[in-house]
């Protein structure tokens, strides 16, 4: 029994009886479609005058977003005040160094690396620093190793050798040159 759709509305159409809706019934479902289409739409934008502008303030864009302005302002402070003040490229880098001898030498942090053996001193600085300072043994002459550190001289990581000498601490600064030649023993 395979009617087509066109087939059945043919049939329907010939053969059903139609009834007029009362009116009543057609303006009841107008109202009900006009309600419904008013619901699903946007509220309507207030009138303005041609002449006016809207206007934003500071209070606007709210308070969270003013204090996360304001606290990363102040991290940027925070972060670059100190840098400023400790990088002078301007003067010579030999007040910074004896400032980082004389501060190990208070904290008693002479060395992070505790060795007289350059074998166990070298190693330590392995992923530490993006060189390999040579350690060098001078017990023969006196200056026995007592360890290694890295100190931050002027933004860069710089390897520190401790050695004594009497009752003395002497650091040795090494870092690498912009000049392409092997290391030097004075």
């Amino acid at each position: 029994m395979g009617i087509e759709d066109d087939d059945l509305s043919a049939l329907i159409r010939g053969h059903a009886t139609r009834h007029a809706a009362p009116d009543g019934l057609r303006a009841s479902i107008r109202t009900q479609v006009a309600l419904e289409d008013a619901r699903r739409a946007p509220p309507p934008a207030p009138p303005r005058v041609a002449d006016e502008r809207p206007r934003r303030s500071w209070f606007d864009f709210g308070w969270g977003t003013a204090s996360a302005s304001f606290a990363l302002g102040m991290l940027c402070m925070a972060l670059l005040v100190p840098l400023v003040q400790r990088v002078n490229l301007g003067e010579p880098v030999d007040a910074d160094l004896v400032a980082d001898h004389v501060r190990a030498l208070q904290s008693g942090a002479v060395a992070e690396v505790l060795s007289s053996d350059r074998h166990t001193v070298k190693p330590w600085f392995q992923g530490r620093l993006d060189y390999a300072p040579p350690v060098y043994d001078l017990a023969s002459d006196g200056f026995p190793l007592i360890g290694g550190r890295i100190e931050h001289v002027r933004g860069s990581a710089v390897a520190t050798l401790a050695y004594g000498h009497n009752r003395h601490v002497v650091d040795l600064f090494v870092w690498p040159s912009g000049e392409h030649k092997p290391p030097e023993r004075l």
